[in-house]
């Protein structure tokens, strides 16, 4: 028995199912309402690696890439309302094909669908002018009756038709009570209007570029295009209208628009109007952004704009339609397999229940992310103008692609296609090692909050331990054995000196820029609380709240090779004065030296972040210092240099441990005890048992834990690491073994880009 499907809408969610149901030899047939499949209406579209993975494995990649000619890779500018710039985005496609082997490209609207329309053997399987106007179902099948009377049989109908869709309205008008929301059209909104256009490129237009002019209530996104033309928009803040309140506009009310905003400067030398002379095609439309509720009854689905419509800016309408035809292929293959002979109502709404299950949540955060992104770039509200205005200037390239990678990894891909193989150093989900937990990841940073919490009660006498836990804690640490050396002491500051080492290392990262500054603020408030012992405890809630991904793994070169010498002069030497002196000045010194570090490693970064945030007074060797500085995060150039910071810290760490070990003993060098030294330090008993337990849980943390959970190793991997840990951390001390530890993470997480 032959299953075919019918699919209204020919888009760009219904070319490309049409597509991957030929990979698979799955019969179609494809009803397009307009008279041509691809007509000009000046819409362009931007595919990320998300959706460009699936069209390489159906064959498209290559034709679509060319489409986009010499416009692939483009430089970013945002811009203030005069046209100013204010800051400038480097080589922005070409980091994102460096990271995930794929750039983002523009083309039009209508050069995509021309791409999977060429790419079908079947042609003859997509019709035009071919209007649906009902939706019927049967026990075996469903039939599809056009606006000529023609009528379409298949086993199922998805619905690829847009915002506006029939498929759904269909759905709603047969479905019992209750099985969708009552009147959900009325809910869907509208708070941005938008003209876009397709414009022949102005003299003043600088080459392949692209560029976001923000002003208050409205801004523009322009960008070059292939065939010397340029894509633009003028987004619009509009009182939030629902439903059948938005209006449908006309010519006129585009005219009146652009009459209004003629002039104003979109670049230095450019204004609207020199755009909207040179237009090839103009549309005025409201932006409805919603996801429905549910997306399928009986034998009908609707994917793409008809069950998640998105914001434009946010680039990821058409990936989202891809990825959701993928879904949808995956799932009615693996129920094929099982039921060759065709498949039961009962069935199919499994298989589409699955697929809105795995669709919806990103369909929301990618609605809930244009909200975001139109507040800033019109600068609506005050977090808006703050993100736009400061934020985004921060975090440069890097910061951009990096929420994008975050975004796009997780997509999914068509299950039974090879992807051809493209160099990128960060893998998508589905090609870890293991499946992330993500689930645990809330669970993770609200376990280290209640432990900091916790451990502050505790010191600050609010809290005490349960009395078993203090009648243990008195027999470990109960050993006098090193009360007049000086050698436990010695251990507590370079163990301490090596999670600082440790801890510069990780506030450097690239994916850790915004985190770093919480570490410092926590620090500073509960260093008097928690004295030097602190440390460990803070490190801990730091490290469950810091990036251990792919994409922020890397620490700049220059920040890399500071690590060790702002260890050194900002911690090991106030340290070595205190345990020389014992004097208060040089204690509390010494108490805030942790401090003084983090503050002078965040310095030095910030100070070579602000740098990019402005043009610069020679802008090409600015240009080409910040090159290098991302060719060595691709090339790795930072592992060397981290792999001393790690190994020189291990080596020490356990030097001193094994020493302290061989004078007083295990237990008094991993459980302290009555020591003059410490007491002298303001050290009570209880912190080098704190340290201790601390490291333990910082190093499972930082490599078994969040490897785990990230889908770096997997369960069996993790739980051989988690045994190592402890183990190493009996014989060369916790110290030794975070570093060591610490070391493998970063070998494991570099070895996976490809």
């Amino acid at each position: 028995m032959t299953f075919k499907i019918v699919i209204v809408g020919g888009s760009v969610a219904g070319l490309a199912l049409a597509n991957m149901l030929e990979k698979f030899d799955i019969d179609y047939v494809v009803l397009e309402a307009y008279p041509e499949i691809a007509p000009q209406v000046g819409a362009s579209i931007g595919l990320l690696p998300n959706g460009l993975r699936i069209l390489d494995q159906l064959g498209c990649y290559e034709a679509y890439r060319a489409k986009a000619e010499d416009q692939v890779y483009q430089h970013a500018y945002l811009r203030r309302e005069n046209g100013e710039i204010f800051s400038y985005q480097h080589d922005l496609m070409d980091m994102w094909e460096k990271m995930l082997g794929y750039p983002m490209i523009f083309i039009d609207r209508q050069m995509l669908i021309q791409v999977l329309y060429e790419n079908l053997k079947h042609k003859d399987r997509v019709l035009t002018s071919q209007r649906v106007v009902s939706v019927e179902f049967t026990k075996s099948g469903a039939h599809v009756t056009t606006k000529d009377n023609k009528v379409f049989s298949g086993d199922i109908v998805v619905g690829a038709d847009g915002i506006h869709s029939t498929v759904r309205k269909e759905m709603w008008r047969q479905a019992p009570t209750g099985y969708f929301p009552l009147d959900e059209e009325s809910k869907v909104p509208a708070s941005t209007l938008c003209v876009f256009g397709i414009s022949h490129r102005p003299k003043a237009y600088p080459g392949a570029s692209q560029h976001n002019t923000m002003s208050p209530g409205h801004s523009y996104f322009v960008m070059a295009a292939p065939g010397d033309r340029v894509y633009w928009f003028l987004f619009m803040e509009l009182k939030t209208l629902y439903g059948r309140d938005i209006p449908r506009y006309t010519k006129a009310d585009e005219e009146r628009i652009i009459k209004q905003h003629w002039d104003d400067q979109i670049l230095e030398n450019m204004t609207l109007g020199n755009l909207y002379e040179k237009r090839i095609a103009t549309t005025l439309a409201p932006l409805q952004t919603y996801v429905f509720e549910k997306w399928h009854y009986k034998r009908a689905i609707t994917i793409g704009d008809s069950a998640h419509k998105v914001d434009p800016v946010t680039g990821q309408g058409g990936n989202g339609a891809i990825e959701s035809a993928a879904h949808l292929v995956n799932a009615l293959l693996r129920n094929l397999d099982q039921t060759p002979g065709g498949l039961s109502e009962k069935q199919l709404e499994s298989i589409f229940a699955e697929v809105q299950e795995k669709r919806f949540e990103r369909a929301q955060h990618i609605v809930k992310q244009g909200y975001w992104l139109q507040d800033a770039f019109t600068l609506r509200t005050r977090m808006g103008k703050m993100i736009a205005r400061y934020l985004m200037p921060l975090l440069g390239s890097f910061g951009v692609v990096y929420r994008g990678v975050e975004f796009c990894a997780p997509a999914t891909k068509l299950e039974r296609l090879e992807v051809p193989h493209r160099p990128r150093a960060v893998l998508f989900e589905d090609e870890l090692p293991a499946k992330p937990l993500k689930g645990l990841g809330s669970l993770n940073k609200l376990f280290s909050v209640a432990f900091m919490c916790a451990l502050c009660a505790i010191a600050a006498g609010v809290l005490r331990l349960p009395r078993s836990l203090e009648t243990l804690v008195d027999v470990l640490c109960s050993s006098t054995s090193g009360d007049a050396s000086m050698l436990p002491a010695i251990e507590f500051m370079t163990n301490t000196a090596a999670l600082i080492a440790l801890a510069l290392a990780d506030l450097n990262r690239v994916g850790n820029q915004l985190t770093s500054v919480t570490l410092i603020v926590i620090f500073t408030i509960f260093n008097n609380t928690l004295g030097p012992g602190g440390f460990a405890p803070i490190s801990c809630v730091f490290a469950h709240w810091s990036c251990n991904t792919i994409v922020g793994r890397h620490v700049p070169l220059e920040n890399a090779k500071r690590v060790l010498p702002i260890t050194a002069a900002g911690y090991l030497l106030p340290a070595a004065v205190a345990l020389y002196r014992q004097d208060a000045n040089s204690i509390n010194v010494w108490r805030n030296a942790p401090i003084l570090c983090f503050l002078l490693a965040r310095s030095l970064s910030v100070f070579g972040l602000q740098s990019g945030t402005q043009q610069p007074e020679n802008e090409e060797t600015k240009l080409q210092s910040t090159r290098e500085k991302y060719q060595n995060m691709f090339a790795k150039a930072d592992l060397p240099v981290l792999g001393l910071v790690y190994y020189s810290t291990l080596a020490i760490s356990a030097a001193i441990h094994l020493t302290n070990v061989a004078l007083f003993g295990m237990k008094y060098s991993l459980f302290g005890g009555e020591n003059a030294a410490l007491m002298a330090l303001g050290l009570s008993k209880l912190d080098t048992l704190i340290f201790t337990f601390c490291s333990l849980l910082l190093a499972l943390g930082t490599a078994p834990w969040s490897l785990r959970l990230c889908g770096y190793v997997n369960t069996k991997q993790a739980l051989t690491q988690a045994a190592a840990v402890i183990l190493g951390s009996a014989i060369v001390g916790p110290a030794a073994t975070l570093a060591g530890i610490t070391a493998y993470r970063e070998g494991i997480v570099a070895g996976l880009s490809q």
